[in-house]
């Protein structure tokens, strides 16, 4: 039983060397860094990203104070310390790159990135945890199209449980009505507004996805 165990969790484990990936590191001691690598900094549940332009300094996108989440629809390209964001948390280079192959995409110049990542310097850009957060700004700077994993695993997860929501309800309803002697839930007249369900059950974030999936829709 424990070896079961042991395999299925190496299934969940990512591949580090598959993506070219090395261990997290302290800011302090990531060496090899060059102009235009992407930078991941772990932040346990999630990562932060940014770009290095050199001289030990990022670009990357975040709240008026330095924060990672923006509470509203823009955020500031702002050029810090490496280990001023990173903090306490360790970092690595992370450029994508098989990502970026299955995407059909090169990386730009060094040049080329770094003007890319200095353009709006100090100024206020869209974002959107799910749409345009950090991670799809330096994807766009380093390969011209931006997209962040992250969030699409974030997606997908809402997703799976949208689609699953009515199933559980009704299982739901019909376990209570079953205790309770009442009618079947098919013989009942619950609400099925799409405001009452994201209001009462989904999460405040599955909202932006929502609205990802309508903006998304609307493009196809």
């Amino acid at each position: 039983m424990p070896h079961k165990k042991t395999k299925n969790f190496k299934k969940l484990c990512i591949n580090t060397e598959r993506y070219g990936l090395t261990a997290f590191l302290p800011a302090g001691s990531i060496k090899n860094l060059e102009v235009g690598d992407i930078i991941e900094i772990d932040r346990i549940v999630y990562a932060h990203w940014a770009m290095y332009v050199g001289d030990g300094s990022v670009v990357h996108v975040c709240g008026p104070n330095n924060e990672d989440f923006v509470s509203n629809d823009h955020a500031i390209v702002k050029i810090t310390r490496l280990e001023q964001v990173a903090g306490f948390n360790g970092v690595r280079i992370n450029n994508k790159i098989v990502p970026a192959k299955d995407r059909g995409l090169k990386c730009l110049l060094p040049n080329q990135v770094v003007k890319r990542a200095t353009e709006y310097l100090n100024k206020e850009v869209p974002y959107d945890f799910l749409s345009k957060n950090c991670e799809h700004y330096v994807t766009e700077w380093k390969y011209g199209i931006g997209w962040s994993d992250q969030a699409s695993v974030i997606i997908n997860v809402m997703k799976s449980l949208s689609r699953d929501y009515g199933a559980h309800q009704n299982h739901l309803m019909n376990s209570l009505t079953t205790l309770l002697n009442s009618p079947p839930v098919s013989s009942l007249k619950l609400s099925t507004s799409p405001s009452v369900k994201e209001d009462s059950m989904i999460p405040e974030f599955s909202k932006k996805l929502n609205k990802l999936w309508s903006l998304n829709s609307s493009r196809q």
